[in-house]
């Protein structure tokens, strides 16, 4: 407020006392019943003496606005000195406005008094207009005051102001406060901001991508960017993300649930995000269990035997976060644990992790003349007709029932009997894929070659073998199991080494012949019990020289 002179002040202020009109006692009645009328200057005691002597107030902690006062204590004489402001009507209107609306007035409303109209207009922060209404700030040249109480013509404020003709501590002159003063010595009034009004004008608005950090306690949430919106409760403490702001940067939209908050009790976020959290998390085809929560980081499911790989599908929640971990993922038999790792922008990381077990699949016996088959595991499920006796292939299982491989239908597993696999066809012409028994040679090509205990890399390494001509007794998935040891090693990394002929003794009584190493092949007869030279081997078979024909080597003996 520009300071006015000694003399025309307290003339001013003769005048102001005179006004006191005798009809009506403004202190014993409520304005608009929506607020009660103020009577006293509050205490530090008064629950909402926050709103006066407190940084709550942009004018008490601006103590730079009235630099002749950075000595003053007033009421608040408890040893602290300056850059506390208080008795100036910017101040008293700025702290009784809060008071009445239950949070601090928009921080847009600043500098000298008669300012603050065209601020509003041109911000349309609140409503306005030339009425007097209870409930309004009453905007002059030089002057700010809360409208307390309208009776007939007569308006009754609240007001403060500053003397001019002492200053510091030890002055008992320093302010004076009058109430239930009908104001009518300052000139004709600009007009009435109307804060109560629940009709906000238009604000303009644009997009907005960062985050703020939340100070105090209690920041309210309105339903639109103003103090006229409905009161949509308070936002909590910490760092929250913007979607919108208003193009004046007063008020920003929350991306959580679209609420404003004013940016006066805010800081923007300028580092980098630290958010390694996923929004999503799943396995296509398939649902995790439990369901996905961004807190929670393990998850688990089941597949069928025969599914040899899926797709596990992730989303970030931070847009600069990255995700490593997702896309077409193979799966050996019995639990795979497949981690998906989020590397925020500041680096810190956060892993999820997937237990995906792949069922093993199961050879079974149907004992029973003919067996349902449902779509799922249960009574419940739809009936899909008849299973006859025979052996199948169980790819999963589920509650004591088990799903077949030739049909994806399910069959109770009490009403069969196991079989062992170990190889060959089942009853439904699908071949088995076990380790095969072949023994033969290999040369390592490599200086040093990687021996497992199993046939793939994710068994424990055994350490290192040489160059140099090993027997592998057994392959399975392009891994071949060593004679030495019992390792294994990746075939790729060898050659086979070209064996002579040897000689080979029947062990059974007849065995069939065939036109190629393997079963599919035509049969071309039965070999007797004897001994006889094998010329070639491929696939644990044998190729006679006899006759050319092929023989499985697992019914014979090396000699």
């Amino acid at each position: 407020m520009k300071r006015k002179s000694v003399s025309v002040l307290l003339i001013l202020l003769l005048v102001m006392t005179l006004f006191v009109p005798a009809a009506a006692n403004p202190a014993e009645v409520s304005a608009a019943g929506s607020f009660q009328i103020r009577t006293t200057m509050p205490t530090l005691s008064d629950p909402n003496a926050k709103f006066y002597y407190s940084d709550l107030n942009r004018f008490w902690k601006a103590g730079r606005l009235a630099p002749d006062f950075k000595y003053y204590k007033g009421i608040m004489d408890d040893g602290r000195t300056g850059g506390y402001i208080w008795g100036n009507c910017t101040w008293w209107a700025y702290s009784r406005a809060s008071e009445v609306l239950g949070e601090p007035l928009n921080p847009n409303l600043r500098g000298n008094a008669g300012e603050w109209w065209d601020c509003n207009k041109k911000g349309k922060f609140y409503p306005y207009g030339s009425t007097p209404k209870a409930g309004s700030i009453v905007v002059y040249k030089t002057h700010v005051a809360f409208v307390e109480q309208v009776v007939g013509n007569q308006i009754y404020v609240s007001e403060s102001g500053w003397q001019t003709k002492t200053y510091g501590p030890s002055s008992t002159d320093d302010f004076f406060f009058h109430y239930g003063i009908p104001w009518s010595s300052n000139g004709t009034p600009k007009g009435y901001i109307y804060i109560t009004d629940k009709t906000p004008s238009s604000i303009s608005q644009k997009k907005a991508n960062y985050s703020v950090r939340v100070s105090v306690s209690q920041l309210r949430m309105r339903s639109g960017p103003g103090t006229g919106y409905s009161n949509m409760g308070y936002v909590k403490k910490g760092t929250h993300k913007l979607k919108a702001v208003t193009t004046d940067g007063e008020w920003g939209q929350l991306a959580s649930n679209g609420y404003w908050i004013a940016l006066e009790y805010t800081t923007k976020v300028t580092g980098k995000s630290s958010n390694n959290r996923l929004k999503s998390l799943g396995v296509s085809g398939y649902s995790i269990s439990p369901a996905f929560k961004s807190s929670r980081t393990s998850y688990s499911l089941t597949v069928p035997s025969n599914v040899n790989s899926v797709t596990i599908k992730a989303l970030k929640a931070h847009s600069k976060a990255t995700v490593s971990g997702t896309g077409s993922v193979k799966l050996s038999t019995g639990l795979n644990s497949k981690p998906v790792t989020v590397k925020a922008e500041n680096g810190k990381v956060k892993t999820y992790t997937l237990g995906i077990t792949r069922s093993k699949a199961q050879k079974v016996r149907v004992s029973v003349s003919e067996l349902n088959m449902r779509t799922g595991p249960g009574t419940v499920y739809k009936s899909k007709g008849k299973l006859k006796k025979g052996v199948y292939i169980i790819t999963q299982t589920k509650n004591g029932w088990g799903k077949l491989r030739k049909n994806g239908y399910w069959i109770k597993l009490s009403y069969t009997t196991s079989v062992n696999v170990k190889g060959g066809v089942s009853s439904q012409g699908k071949k088995i894929k076990t380790a095969s028994k072949s023994r033969y040679k290999v040369r390592i090509k490599v200086s040093e070659l990687n021996m497992r205990t199993g046939p793939g890399t994710r068994y424990k390494s055994k350490g290192k073998l040489k160059k140099g001509i090993y027997w592998i007794t057994r392959t399975k998935n392009g891994w071949g199991k060593l004679k030495k040891n019992g390792y294994w090693i990746k075939l790729s990394y060898t050659t086979k080494v070209r064996t002579k002929a040897y000689k080979a003794r029947v062990k059974v009584s007849e065995l069939n012949m065939r036109t190629g190493p393997g079963i599919k092949y035509k049969s071309k007869g039965i070999l007797k019990k004897g001994t006889y030279r094998i010329t070639k081997r491929k696939n644990g078979w044998g190729k006679l020289k006899k006759n050319g024909y092929w023989i499985k080597l697992s019914y014979t003996k090396r000699v």
